[in-house]
Parts: structure tokens; sequence; C-alpha cells
């Protein structure tokens, strides 16, 4: 009989029932019942996810028949979940009101499948301070907490030590924090406020929080600006904006998501005639927070032709038909490959996405909905007025593997026609099978006009939900949690083994095998983890028999 001998194994530890998996599950909701004129449905709940009991923030169901409701919505996964559907006014000026609600059912509850916690409890806080006895001021779903860290080395320079706090809050939740010195001086993040996220490692320099570890001094974000050609018909070349962001300079094995803006001039501080959306100021104090990917922004400027090159070809306003699809080979043929030849890009769906307001935001539509380039796009303060053809076209295609960020603000000057034209898009996007809070989500700008004032309040939530801080590898994370094996089977007449690890996001994984402890070969890699943390398996399924050996489960950053 051929056998083996099992010699060497990660240590297996048991899971910890921790917090539960911040992943979103899908759920349908329905109701039957009319609600008159003028009112739609909506779903409040316990959760964030449903608002947290907050009328105003209740998620809105779509009218799929005379007098039937239903939407599919992203709930934290675990949830125990209570609700209730609501009626609510849909007319711009009631939006917001908190009493804009009436109760259509009782108390309905709902358990959200669950997916494996996390395989370590609470987070850890590194922390960079020339202070003698620094403190973490911090709350995770609760009341304010203060802790004193303790010094975990040496800092940067004489004076500096490195300070840490672990087992705090809850793994995958929000945490909001500030240090003290416990003698009334506090360090709050780059651009003020309080850091805020969802890292379950982070550490924290220089007013900013990073989930890796970065360098002792970083560069700050700057701006780059080149003019590029055009060789798409009856669109002329214009100047680009390019931010980087911190660190670009010293991590230079690093890539980036790249985020492709319209009406450029008006992007970036000091902005043009119409003001300036502060993206450059935004994107720093976003990433400071710990609220947001580090990303490339590219502001694309506009031309006189601008509305135009916004439009859609299938329609025509004042008469000009529209060379939205000329602009788009612009982006992807001109501005596109000149930003991912000359800066470190991830340049993949996924990492590339768009976004714009008025007319900028009926081309991101048009962008994402047409073209395969772009996976992720914000549709901001959108006019669709212009385009009634491109509208009707959208609302007659399938779904198509994109994020799609919905807003409008509740005192725009335009009719209160365009604000049902943009909650009319966000149903059509909930009827084409897009879930709330996951792959579609509609903002309403309470009390915002239409304005370069009202994009910049509005765009830190953008910013999070189109680039969220949680949607890459957390190198610290996996530095602080290595992958377990804690479970393993072998099979001696099939000479098979195989192994249960604990998994992260966004990491591959790989099984490794030796006979002697030295030289190490690769047997199987795993696709990209897509779940929060997980238990996966691996498999070595051709062991050499009457041979003794050792096996090692290793995380790969990609």
């Amino acid at each position: 009989m051929r056998s083996f001998r099992l010699l060497f194994l990660l240590v297996a530890l048991a899971l910890s029932a921790s917090a539960a998996s911040p992943h979103r599950e899908v759920l349908t909701f329905s109701y039957n019942g009319n609600v008159g004129f003028g009112n739609s449905v909506f779903v409040v709940g316990n959760h964030p996810d449903l608002g947290a009991w907050d009328p105003s923030q209740a998620v809105k169901l779509r009218p799929a028949a005379e007098n039937v409701w239903t939407g599919q919505i992203a709930i934290q996964s675990g949830t125990q979940l209570q609700y209730k559907f609501i009626r609510r006014s849909t007319f711009p000026g009631e939006w917001c009101i908190d009493g804009n609600a009436v109760e259509l059912t009782g108390l309905l509850t709902r358990k959200v499948p669950a997916q494996p916690p996390a395989p370590f409890s609470g987070k850890a806080v590194y922390y960079f301070s020339s202070w003698s006895a620094p403190n973490l001021f911090y709350r995770s779903g609760g009341d304010w907490v203060t802790a004193p860290m303790q010094r975990a080395g040496p800092g940067r320079a004489a004076g500096e030590s490195l300070w840490q706090l672990r087992g705090i809050g809850e793994a995958g939740e929000p945490l909001e924090f500030v240090f003290n010195n416990g003698a009334g001086s506090w360090d709050n993040p780059l651009g003020g406020g309080n850091y805020l996220t969802t890292l379950d490692v982070l550490h924290v320099q220089d007013g900013n929080v990073y989930s890796y570890q970065p360098e002792p001094q970083i560069s700050a974000p700057q701006i780059v600006s080149q003019f590029i050609n055009s060789t798409a018909p009856n669109i002329d070349g214009r100047n680009i904006r390019i931010y980087l962001p911190r660190g670009y300079v010293q991590n230079s094995a690093k890539r980036y998501p790249v985020l492709y803006l319209h009406d450029g001039q008006n992007v970036f501080d000091p902005g043009g005639s119409n003001g300036s959306w502060s993206a450059d100021a935004t994107a720093t104090r976003e990433m400071a927070r710990g609220r947001m990917r580090e990303a490339i922004l590219v502001a694309i400027d506009n031309t006189p032709a601008r509305i135009a090159e916004y439009q859609p070809p299938t329609d025509k306003f004042s008469g000009t038909p529209g060379r939205a699809d000329a602009y788009a080979s612009f982006v992807i043929n001109n501005v596109r490959p000149y930003v991912d030849t000359h800066f470190r890009t991830l340049n993949d769906p996924e990492n590339t996405l768009t976004l714009g307001s008025s007319m900028g935001g009926l081309v991101s539509l048009y962008l994402g909905r047409e073209f395969t380039t772009f996976g992720k796009i914000g549709v901001i303060s959108p006019a669709f007025w212009t385009s009634t053809n491109y509208v009707a076209h959208v609302n007659s295609t399938p779904k198509r593997q994109i994020r799609v960020y919905l807003d409008y603000g509740t005192a725009e000057d335009d009719s209160p026609d365009d604000w049902d034209r943009a909650l009319s898009m966000y149903d059509t996007h909930l009827a084409q099978g897009y879930a709330a809070n996951g792959d579609v989500t509609f903002v309403s700008g309470c009390g915002h006009g239409h304005d370069e004032a009202a994009w910049k309040e509005r765009l830190p939530g953008i910013l999070h939900y189109l680039l969220p801080e949680g949607e890459e590898p957390a190198l610290l994370t996996m530095r602080e949690h290595p992958p377990t094996v804690v479970e393993t089977a072998v099979n001696r007449p099939a000479n098979r083994a195989s192994f249960i690890y604990t998994g992260q996001f966004g990491l591959l994984y790989t099984l490794e095998r030796s006979a002697d402890f030295v030289s190490w070969s690769t047997i199987s890699t795993t696709p990209r983890e897509t779940l929060p943390w997980s238990r996966r398996t691996i498999e070595d399924a051709d062991v050499p028999p009457g041979s003794k050996m050792f096996w090692r489960v290793r995380a790969i950053a990609p």
C-alpha cells in the first residue's frame, strides 16, 4: 500500500466568535398595496443599511405593477433584522423630512444569512507619537471610551515612540477615534474631523491612516497637468489634471485605481468660474481619515463644445447632435493610455471609475453603460432632460456589471420633473436587478442646489461608496493575522491532503510543499478572495508516497 507521513502543518487554532462579517447579502423585499399618488413604499429597519429607523434614510422600493412595490437591498450578513414598510412622499421638498412617513405594516423580522466571522477579535491601532503617554479616544457603535496606549517600540527619530492598542472595537465595523495626551492636546486627521475607518489593523502616522506600514516620511499629494491630443473625430485635445495621492513617490511598487472626472476646470482647487468641487482636498482628507482607498484622480477639462460632447448620440440639444461616442473615444483611447503609461495604475474595470455632474453625470452614465472600460460610475445631478432618447434606451437594456452612484439635490433650480427623472433612473436599476446599498445607491442632497458647492458637500460620501477603504488587500491585517489552518484531512490511499484555512479579502493563497523544510514548491494557488473573511479548502492532490512532507499556506497580495 502506498502511504506518506504528514509531519508538519501550520498550527491549528479555533476561530473566534467575534463580529459578524461586513459582507452584504442581497434580499428581496415586496409590498402590495395602494399608497396614493406621489408616494412610494420604503423599507426602514434596525440596521444602518435600512436607515437605523430614520425614515429619511429608509430604502425606496420601485413600482413593479399596479399597487406592487419591490426591490433588492444589500444588508449586512448575519443581521437579526427588524423592519417595517412605510409610505413616504417623494416630492423633493418633503424627502428629507423625518416626519414624512406612514407605517404600512407592523414590526417584521428576518434573519440575514451569515458569512464566516472574523478569525480574530477586535482591532489593532499603531501610532507614532512623541507624547509620553498617548490615549486613544474611540467608539465603535457605542459610547466614547478613553484607553491608554502601550509602547511597542522606538519611533522614527529620537523622542518618538511607536504605540499600540489591540483588541478594541469590533472587527469589520467602523471605528471613530482621535488621540490625546491627557493634558488637553489632541491629534486629529489631516484636514480635521475624526479618524473613521473600518480597517481592522491600521497604522497612524502624521495625521494619516494606513492599511500598510508606510515609509518614515511620505510625499504629499500632488497635481500634475498635461495637454492630451485627440484622435477622436470632432473632439479637441485639452488639458488634464492628475492628482497623485500621498506616498506615491515612496510606494514605487504600488498601483492605484483611477477615477476620471469631467468638467475638469472645476474639480480641483481653486476651481473655475463656477467654483470648485475641492476633490483634491476632499480625497486627501478622506484618505487621511481612513475612509477611502489611495487613488489617482484625473480631471478632464471641458471645452466650448461641452454640451454636445457630453450628450449621447441618440439625442440633440438645440439642434446639435450628441458626440458622447467620440468623447468616449478620446477618454478611452487618448486620456487613459497616457495615464496608464505614465503612472502606476490598476486599469481593470473594477479599478477604473468615472464621475461627473449635470451633463457630466449624463456622460458618466453613458460611459459606464455603453463601454466595458469603467466598472464604477458616479451620476451626480444628471441632466436627463436633455437626452430623453438615451434615457429610454437605458430603460430597455439589461443590467451591466457596474456599481452606480446616483443623486439629486432637493433644491435644484430645474423643474421637479428632473428630480423625478433621477428617481426613475434609480427605479430602472432596481428593475434590472441592481441591489440598493450594493451595486446601486440613490442619495438626496437635502437643500442642495445645482452647483459646485452642493457637489463638493456630497463628494465625501461618493468617494466612500465608489472607493471604500476595505476594497483592497489590508497588508497590516495580513501581517497581524496570517492564514491559519483550522482543519486538515489526509487520504493516504489516494495520496491526497487537504487543508481548511482562514482567508481575508483580496488575497491569494498558495499551498506549498517541502521535503526538507528548506526548498518549497507551490502546489496550488487560489483565486483572489472575495469575502471579507472566509474558510476555504486548498488541496495537495498528488503527494509523493512513502515520504515525509511539510506543508504551509501563504497569503499573497496580488
